[in-house]
């Protein structure tokens, strides 16, 4: 018998915990165009990446979007399962959009939007706690929507304060 209150009571305390916590969600506003072109890459992407350093070779390269936080962000999983594994989280503040690269070189740049179009989105890093501005970071992304299938990444290194090293990737959605 007391096996059977403490479970009705449990249930209970849960729907009404639920219920509280449903009514205290803000209502959400429309998402920015360029973060509705962030939403849309949801899926696999695979592709080249360009070469790094005067003898290398284009190598392979995939990422995964994924839709994250009840649509509130989009997490990029960037070369999953290898040494230089990155995560990026696009979000919006203030109806801006923005975004977190989680490195492999160990630091977090964030970035703002800088410019959109139709057919791309520029961000680059604003002041990062953390991250000396003439410390090595990536410090700007460039993403060009060919079309909904095709999609080309540039990301701009900066080491002391001036731009360096360019990588880009050029992808494909997996189907």
């Amino acid at each position: 018998m007391k096996n059977r209150i403490g479970v009705a009571m449990l249930m209970w305390s849960l729907s009404v915990a639920g219920s509280a916590w449903a009514h205290e969600m803000k209502e959400m506003k429309p998402a920015s165009a360029e973060f509705q072109q962030i939403k849309q890459l949801v899926g696999k992407w695979e592709g080249t990446s360009s070469p790094m350093g005067p003898e290398a070779k284009p190598g392979p390269v995939a990422t995964e979007f994924r839709l994250t936080a009840a649509g509130t962000a989009v997490e990029e999983n960037l070369m999953k399962g290898t040494p230089h594994e990155m995560v990026d989280m696009y979000t919006e503040e203030g109806g801006r959009l923005a975004m977190t690269h989680y490195c492999a070189m160990g630091n977090q740049p964030h970035m703002v939007l800088k410019s959109a179009g139709p057919h791309q989105v520029s961000l680059e890093m604003v002041t990062t706690p953390g991250i000396d501005p003439n410390s090595p970071h990536m410090h700007s992304l460039a993403l060009e929507f060919a079309d909904a299938n095709h999609l080309t990444e540039r990301w701009t290194n900066y080491t002391d304060g001036k731009p360096g090293e360019i990588v880009v990737f050029n992808m494909t959605r997996a189907k």
